[in-house]
């Protein structure tokens, strides 16, 4: 005959390791359902970020094009294409002020000038001066800057 006790605890045992081995597996589970959910959310944002990179590149070229037309003023063109450049991710930007040296001059000439409401509340001379500076950097940057258009219009072309 087998003793009593050894029976009880072996059944005290066996249930403590099922018990265990149920805890561990709703563990396993939880962690692939978190490990899926963070596949998930990547996956989400790359979608994202390559979204806001097609955005990018796409208002650089629209930007571009108004730019070669005439319809946009070359300060403003390239004050706005610089920034969006900036936006794009850094293995994609590359040495951008010697790649659009143009840009890059009329961005720095243009960069601190005050617009909208500040450019309303200063003084009309200063108003006018930087109106003479910023004139005087697109008739010098005109043909930089519509090298640098051309290019861009080339590498932001659609497919």
């Amino acid at each position: 005959m087998q003793n009593p006790w050894l029976i009880a605890l072996v059944v005290i045992a066996v249930l403590i390791i099922a018990g265990l081995a149920f805890y561990a597996g709703k563990l396993l589970w939880l962690l692939q359902q978190q490990n899926k959910q963070q596949a998930a959310l990547l996956e989400k944002e790359q979608q994202q970020q390559l979204q806001n990179q097609l955005y990018v590149e796409q208002s650089i070229y629209t930007i571009c094009k108004a730019v070669a037309a005439g319809q946009c003023e070359l300060s403003e063109g390239a004050l706005r294409v610089w920034v969006l450049l900036n936006r794009l991710p850094e293995k994609q930007q590359g040495p951008l002020a010697t790649d659009y040296p143009g840009i890059f001059q009329m961005y720095q000439t243009v960069k601190d000038m005050p617009t909208h409401q500040a450019r309303k509340q200063q003084s009309k001379q200063a108003t006018l001066a930087q109106d003479q500076q910023r004139l005087q950097a697109e008739k010098t940057l005109a043909p930089q800057i519509m090298t640098d258009t051309s290019k861009l219009l080339q590498r932001f072309k659609p497919a």
